[in-house]
């Protein structure tokens, strides 16, 4: 089931997932993004981020990934706020998402999900 559900996640971010090959090129990261998200209605939703901290998108910004990331988290080494603040570095979140509660809350309820579901 989990396996089913992981690779279902993945083809959705696959997808949906859009970087411009110069831009990968120079930078690694679309440094545009947030303007381009919010020009075109897509967000970063929580789900998402914490997708793609599970796939290891933010071990650049020392978020573990997969099972280190569950156990970082129920461990209380890695919150919301550190996944939010990887994201703003990498320019995938506008910094404005970092004194959003409703998105952090989010963002946490995902973690716990992801945690227990783990179990």
């Amino acid at each position: 089931m989990k396996r089913l559900l992981l690779l279902g996640l993945s083809a959705i971010v696959a997808a949906s997932t859009v970087i411009s090959p110069a831009t990968a090129q120079m930078t690694g990261v679309d440094t545009s993004f947030p303007d381009k998200s919010a020009a075109l209605g897509m967000d970063v939703t929580p789900f998402n981020l914490v997708f793609l901290a599970y796939q290891g998108f933010f071990e650049s910004e020392g978020i573990s990934m997969a099972a280190s990331l569950i156990n970082g988290y129920d461990a209380g080494k890695i919150t919301a706020k550190d996944l939010v603040e990887a994201a703003i570095k990498m320019n995938r979140l506008p910094t404005a998402a970092l004194t959003n509660r409703n998105y952090l809350s989010a963002v946490t309820r995902q973690l716990q999900a992801l945690s227990e579901d783990s179990n």
